[in-house]
C-alpha cells in the first residue's frame, strides 16, 4: 500500500504554537511511516504585502496529490468576523478528500478541540485565593479572535464570581505577539502614572513573556509586585530566568491527534465529529508560587545548557546566515546558482529539497484569481547533502503537484513556499526544515526566493546584456538600467510599488529629519471594470496611462507618483499641507474633464483621491496608505451620492 501523505495548513512555520503543533504531526509520521506537505498561509494583521501568494498552494489540494487534508484551524480563523467565512468558503472548494478541523469547529468537518473553561477557571482562583490578587489587567489578542474572546469571557465571568470587576481600559490588545504586549503595556503604564495593578492575566505566552520584559524593564518586580499568567505552554515558558504560570493545551498532543483521525478517515473508518481535550493548569514562578530549588549539580547544568543553546546554536544559526548574505552578494545565472543552493541549504540543515519553476513568470495580484501555467519543470533537487540533480522534468503543475517520479523519492515532511517577487510568481520550492528555528528558516527561504528570482531575470537578461556590451555600454550603465527597470511600471513608466516604497520610505524620513511634513495621496479610478466589461481590455489600459497623465501634469517633478497596481495610484507630495488638498482634488478633475471632452475616447474618465499627512507620530507607509485610501472611499461614495441625488426628480432632491 502507498505512503499515505497528509496536508497540513497553518498560518506561519515559525510561531511557538506552529512550532508545538508540527512537533505533534512529525511524531506521528515517524510513528506511523507517513508523510506531509506542510502548507503555511502567511495572512493576517501582520503579514508582508505580497505574502497573498502563498494562498496560490491551496490549488494544489487534489486528490492525485494528497491524501487527506488537517486544518490548523485555529490560527487560520483568528479573526471569527472576516477570517473564518473565507476559511469555510475555501474547504467548500477544495475536492471531497478526507478533512480534520483543528482548534475551530466547521460544518461537516470532524473537528478536535481544546476545552480550556475549566483551566481557566482554575488559573483564575489560583490568583484570587492563593495569592489575594484584586486589580487585575487582561492582555488579550483583539476584539474579533474568537479564541482570545472565549477566554477573556471565562476570565471576567469567573472573577465577577468573587465580586471582582475588570475596568474596560485595563483590557488590552496584544495581538498574541511578544513586541505588541510590550509596547501596549508600556502605553498603558505610561499614560496612566501611578496605577496600580497585581495581576496581569495574558491569554497567549508570548504577550505574557511580553509584559513581563516590559514589567522588569520598568523597575516592577515579577512576581512580588504583579503576577503574570499565560496560555499555551509553549517551550519557552519554562526555559527562561523565570518561569511562566500558564494553561497547557497540549498543542502537540491534539496534531497528533489530527493526524491519527485523518489517517483514520483516509481507510474509511468513521469519526467523532467533535473530540474536546481538557486543558490544565500548570503552575510556575510567575505568579508568585515557589518551585523546588534547584541543586547545585542541576544548576550548573542548566546555565552550560543556556550557555550552549546561546552561543552554540544561535550564533552557528547567525553565522550561516551572514554566510549566506555573502556569498550572494554576487547574483549569478540560474547554470551558477544550483550548487551555491545546495552547498548553502545543507549548511542550514536543509539536506531535502526540490525547486519548481514555471515556464515563465505569472502576474497575480491579491484578491484575484491565480492562473498556474501548464507547464513547469523540475529544474533542481537532492536528497543527501552529498550532491544535487537537475532533473529538468516538464510536467503540468495543474495536474500534479510533482512529477511520480520526484514524489517516490519524498518520505517525510516537506514544507511547500511559493518563489515570488512582488507581484509576480516564478514557481515553487520544496524543503525538509532542519533543527534551526523556524524563523530562521522563513528569513532564508525569502532570501532564497529573492535569489532565484535574481538568477530568473539575470539568465533572461543575458542576450541583452550581451548587445549593450557590443554596444560599447559600460557595466555600470547596465546595472543602472536594470535597477530603474525593477523600480518602473512598464505600462505607465511611473514608479511601481516597490519603487515608492523604498523611495518614499526614504524620502519621508529625510523630510522629518528636516523638520518638513508632507501628504500621501492614493488615487483610485472610478468605474474601470465597467470600462473594461463594455469596451474591452483595450480601453481599459488606456484610461490607465490617462489617469498617470493626470498625475504627471498636476504633481511637482519632485513629488514621488507610482502605480500600485490596476488602476491604484499613490504620490508622496513633500512641503504640502491638507489645506492644499482641495486645490488638488479640483485640478484632478479639470484634468480628467479635459480629457473627456478633448478626447474621442467612449469613456467618461474620473479619479477618487483620498491623502493623509505623515509626521514625526505618523511616518509609517503602510499605515498612510490605508489612510489616504480610506479618504479615498469617502470621495468616491460621496460621487456615487451626488450622482443617485442627480438622477431624482427635481421635486424629489
Amino acid at each position: 500500500m502507498a505512503k499515505k501523505r497528509v496536508g497540513v495548513l497553518i498560518n506561519t512555520i515559525y510561531s511557538e504554537y506552529a512550532v508545538s503543533f508540527m512537533k505533534g504531526i512529525d511524531r506521528y509520521c515517524e510513528e506511523n511511516d507517513c508523510s506531509y506537505f506542510l502548507f503555511p498561509l502567511e495572512h493576517g494583521k501582520n503579514s508582508g504585502i505580497y505574502d497573498y501568494h502563498c494562498e496560490t498552494s491551496l490549488s494544489f489540494i487534489q486528490k492525485n496529490n494528497l491524501d487527506g487534508i488537517i486544518f490548523a484551524s485555529a490560527t487560520l480563523s483568528n479573526n471569527v468576523k472576516t477570517d473564518l467565512p473565507r476559511l469555510v468558503e475555501t474547504i467548500k472548494m477544495l475536492p471531497p478528500i478526507p478533512k480534520v478541523s483543528v482548534g475551530m469547529e466547521i460544518e461537516g468537518i470532524p473537528t478536535i478541540k481544546i476545552d480550556s473553561k475549566n483551566a481557566m477557571k482554575e488559573l483564575v482562583s489560583h490568583l484570587v485565593e492563593k495569592h489575594d490578587c484584586k486589580k487585575f489587567v487582561i492582555m488579550r489578542c483583539d476584539s474579533g479572535n474568537f479564541e482570545s474572546l472565549e477566554r477573556e469571557q471565562c476570565v471576567i465571568e469567573t472573577l465577577a464570581k468573587y465580586g471582582i470587576s475588570v475596568n474596560p481600559k485595563w483590557i488590552l490588545s496584544g495581538n498574541f505577539l511578544f513586541d505588541n504586549a510590550y509596547s501596549t503595556m508600556s502605553h498603558f503604564m505610561r499614560t496612566n502614572p501611578g496605577v496600580e495593578f497585581d495581576a496581569v492575566i495574558c491569554l497567549n505566552d508570548s504577550m505574557a513573556m511580553g509584559v513581563m520584559n516590559c514589567l522588569v524593564d520598568n523597575n516592577i518586580k515579577v512576581p512580588a509586585q504583579v503576577k503574570i499568567t499565560g496560555f499555551d505552554n509553549v517551550f519557552e515558558t519554562s526555559n527562561g530566568e523565570l518561569n511562566i504560570t500558564t494553561v497547557d493545551q497540549r498543542i502537540d498532543g491534539f496534531a497528533y491527534e489530527s493526524m491519527k483521525t485523518v489517517s483514520a478517515l483516509i481507510d474509511g473508518e468513521r469519526a467523532e465529529p467533535l473530540k474536546l481535550y481538557d486543558a490544565s493548569l500548570v503552575v510556575r514562578h510567575s505568579c508568585g508560587c515557589p518551585a523546588e530549588p534547584l541543586s547545585a549539580e542541576c544548576i550548573y547544568d542548566v546555565s552550560v545548557k543556556r550557555r550552549y543553546d546561546i552561543f552554540r546554536l544561535g550564533g552557528n544559526q547567525l553565522y550561516m546566515l551572514h554566510y549566506f548574505l555573502m556569498e550572494t552578494q554576487t547574483p549569478v545565472p540560474l547554470e551558477n546558482l544550483y550548487s551555491r543552493l545546495h552547498y548553502s541549504l545543507c549548511l542550514f540543515d536543509i539536506t531535502e529539497m526540490v525547486l519548481v519553476l514555471y515556464n515563465h513568470s505569472v502576474y497575480f495580484e491579491k484578491n484575484t484569481e491565480f492562473k498556474r501555467p501548464e507547464t513547469a519543470r523540475v529544474a533542481m533537487s537532492f536528497f543527501n547533502e552529498k550532491s544535487f540533480e537537475r532533473p529538468d522534468i516538464t510536467f503540468n503543475p495543474n495536474a500534479r503537484i510533482l512529477p511520480q517520479e520526484i514524489m517516490e523519492k519524498m518520505e517525510k515532511g516537506y514544507a511547500l513556499f511559493p518563489i515570488y517577487a512582488e507581484c509576480f510568481q516564478y514557481g515553487y520550492i520544496f524543503l525538509r526544515l532542519g533543527r534551526f528555528e523556524r524563523i530562521f528558516y522563513q528569513s532564508v527561504l525569502e532570501l532564497i526566493s529573492k535569489e532565484i528570482v535574481t538568477s530568473i531575470k539575470i539568465t533572461g537578461e543575458q542576450t541583452e546584456k550581451i548587445s549593450l556590451k557590443n554596444q560599447n555600454v559600460t557595466l555600470e550603465q547596465y546595472s543602472e538600467k536594470m535597477h530603474r527597470l525593477s523600480f518602473t511600471d512598464e505600462m505607465t513608466g511611473l514608479l511601481n510599488r516597490r519603487g515608492f516604497y523604498e523611495y518614499a520610505r526614504r524620502q519621508i524620513a529625510a523630510s522629518l529629519e528636516a523638520g518638513r511634513t508632507g501628504l500621501v495621496i492614493y488615487c483610485d479610478m472610478d468605474g474601470l471594470k465597467k470600462i473594461n466589461d463594455t469596451y474591452g481590455h483595450d480601453f481599459g489600459d488606456r484610461a490607465i496611462k490617462y489617469e498617470a497623465q493626470i498625475l504627471k501634469s498636476v504633481f511637482r517633478s519632485t513629488d514621488i507618483s507610482a502605480r500600485l497596481g490596476g488602476d491604484e495610484f499613490a504620490v508622496l507630495a513633500c512641503d504640502m499641507k491638507l489645506k492644499d488638498f482641495p486645490r488638488i482634488k479640483r485640478a484632478m478633475a479639470a484634468e480628467c474633464e479635459k480629457i473627456n471632452s478633448g478626447s474621442l475616447e467612449p469613456f467618461t474618465l474620473s479619479v477618487s483621491v483620498g491623502c493623509s499627512e505623515f509626521s514625526t507620530a505618523r511616518k509609517d507607509i503602510d499605515e498612510l496608505l490605508n489612510n489616504a485610501d480610506s479618504s479615498q472611499y469617502e470621495d468616491k461614495r460621496a460621487k456615487k451620492e451626488a450622482e443617485k441625488k442627480k438622477r431624482k426628480p427635481w421635486w424629489l432632491r
